[in-house]
């Protein structure tokens, strides 16, 4: 494990984007969409509204107007109420996904002139544009159905219209008090465009840190200037002016550029770090120690990480802040819970629903944990996700690296599905490790093949670590390693070669024919001697050897 502070310095690393990312639609805990992922969008915070705070502190900022129906109904006392921004006709027909055409593409423009929506102008109604109309209702106090209605498109092409920060863009602006005191609304970041970025960059004009027109349009030289008074003033220089950048731009406490910059505050190290192994589809926490290193174990998860198709880029990446109860990905028509970024393009996640309801799991990815199966995500059991939703900070360090291959310790993480929950049951308790000794080797020998279990797998495992055929975890659980030992063992006996352990396989194997991976004899094996009769004296438990792992059987029905 790498020191703490040396950690913390990794911050400038990113992972690259994996080859195909899943689109992720956040929602709150009944299943609302509630932000459209382009990933380049900010903060969720996990609320049980399913509103993030920014979003309350918008909705204040408006006079709410009365709702209307969706039905076109009292159309011409819309238009007369609301005099339209540019004379178009409202269309024929209500848009809604799956509309296409010059009606849709002119809705598309104006909805991204007032900031709801950032994706391609393509006449093309599809899930940005629904999340974006969704979101103008809701804002303009409309009924909120996701389509666009004759009394939709009057108010969106109207004078009135309120845009996503809160303003009515063509309406005359009411002056603002010199000596108002400053109110934090919401974050300002690079693309952004509202009378809030032009109050940003007079702030910083003021400050000297700004040298360029007020355009209010939030582009490369504002973004900048944001970088420049966050260094001078002790933040973190990312150019995104969050609550905490804007609070100390407008206060007095502001240092100017023409002042001694503000030292940064040392890093506050996150309680741990994720690491996860690709090879054996496992996530582990850790911990720091008392020497501030990350080396007490506390948790291990199994996962499912990216096919070889859509892989998991390996690296180290620092969790972002966004997180979510629920989450769609539109592209495989799919739910997950407890979602935590990793990256820009992945989080970690639950198995599958087919809606954000707990009694539609997708069975296939729950029984697929273990294995790669995702599109670049981490997928967990529930009770796994749900601990890093709740325990894992941003700012937490995540590395994705590949280990060295282990299969059976995998599947001692792996459990069975409670069918009248639809979540996973606990793992079982160890049981005590057998003795491993010639005497208590097979006498009678059963075919031994994947997912086999039990303490005859035990003394194959230990005999072919003996030999030197096998470095895995002794776990009682036939699966790769032991196969691929087994096949080493049958191959250089001359065998026949298929990686299970037959009756003359292990015949061979605990016998004194078995020679050691490098060709050696092996120690002669010490056949148990007659047992002599009982005497009356006490009995002596033997103290067990040193444990190196629990020995846990495994349910020869684990694949």
């Amino acid at each position: 494990m790498k020191r703490l502070f040396p950690l913390l310095a990794l911050l400038m690393l990113v992972l690259p984007h994996a080859a195909l990312a899943e689109k992720i639609l956040w929602e709150d805990e009944n299943g609302r969409i509630i932000l459209e992922d382009d990933g380049e969008i900010g903060f969720l915070p996990p609320q049980e509204t399913g509103i993030s705070e920014e979003d309350m502190l918008i909705e204040e900022t408006y006079t709410p107007r009365p709702a209307h129906t969706p039905d076109g109904s009292g159309q011409e006392d819309l238009i007369e109420k609301y005099s339209l921004h540019t004379p178009l006709p409202y269309p024929e027909k209500t848009l809604e996904y799956g509309s296409s055409g010059e009606d849709v593409l002119a809705a598309q423009e104006r909805l991204t002139a007032l900031g709801y929506y950032h994706g391609k102008l393509s006449g093309d109604f599809l899930e940005g544009t629904q999340s974006a109309a969704r979101r103008f209702q809701q804002i303009n106090s409309m009924t909120v159905t996701g389509k666009i209605d004759a009394a939709t498109w009057i108010v969106l092409f109207s004078e009135a219209a309120i845009a996503r920060d809160g303003t009515a863009p063509y309406a005359t602006p009411s002056p603002i008090p010199e000596a108002a005191p400053f109110v934090y609304t919401r974050t300002l970041r690079y693309g952004d465009s509202s009378d809030l970025v032009a109050q940003l960059q007079g702030r910083l004009q003021e400050l000297g840190f700004y040298e360029a027109r007020v355009s209010g349009g939030y582009y490369k030289i504002t973004r900048n200037a944001v970088r420049a008074f966050q260094g001078h003033n002790g933040l973190i220089a990312d150019g995104i002016a969050g609550r905490e950048t804007q609070e100390l731009l407008f206060s007095e406490n502001a240092l100017p550029a023409s002042a001694a910059p503000r030292p940064s505050p040392t890093p506050v190290p996150t309680k741990y770090t994720l690491m996860v192994d690709v090879t054996n589809q496992i996530v582990r926490a850790y911990t720091y120690d008392e020497h501030g290193e990350y080396t007490v174990l506390v948790r291990e998860m199994i996962c499912s990480t990216g096919t070889k198709k859509n892989p998991t880029p390996l690296g180290t990446t620092i969790m972002p802040k966004k997180r979510a109860r629920w989450g769609y990905f539109p592209t495989w028509d799919s739910h997950a819970q407890y979602l935590t970024r990793i990256d820009a393009a992945n989080a970690f996640h639950s198995v599958l629903y087919s809606a954000a309801d707990e009694r539609t799991l997708s069975v296939k990815s729950f029984e697929d944990l273990g294995s790669p199966a995702s599109h670049g995500c981490v997928r967990l059991y529930v009770s796994d996700a749900k601990w890093i939703y709740d325990n894992c900070e941003a700012g937490t360090i995540i590395t994705v690296y590949e280990g060295e291959y282990d299969p059976e310790y995998t599947m001692t993480l792996k459990r069975k599905l409670n069918t009248d929950t639809l979540r996973e049951r606990s793992l079982p308790e160890p049981t005590p490790e057998p003795v491993y000794a010639p005497e208590n080797w097979p006498t009678e020998y059963r075919t031994l093949s994947r997912g086999r279990t039990g303490e005859d797998v035990y003394m194959v495992q230990m005999r072919l670590r003996e030999l030197g055929y096998y470095s895995g975890t002794i776990t009682g659980g036939y699966y790769g390693g032991t196969i691929k030992a087994v096949e080493a063992f049958q191959r250089d006996h001359g065998l026949s070669v298929d990686g299970a352990a037959g009756k003359m396989t292990q015949a061979v194997l605990f016998s004194d024919q078995a020679r050691t991976a490098d060709g050696q004899p092996a120690a002669p094996a010490m056949l148990p001697a007659e047992t002599p009769a009982p005497e009356a004296t006490a009995f002596i438990t033997p103290t067990p050897l040193p444990q190196e792992t629990p020995f846990i059987p495994i349910e020869d029905s684990v694949g």
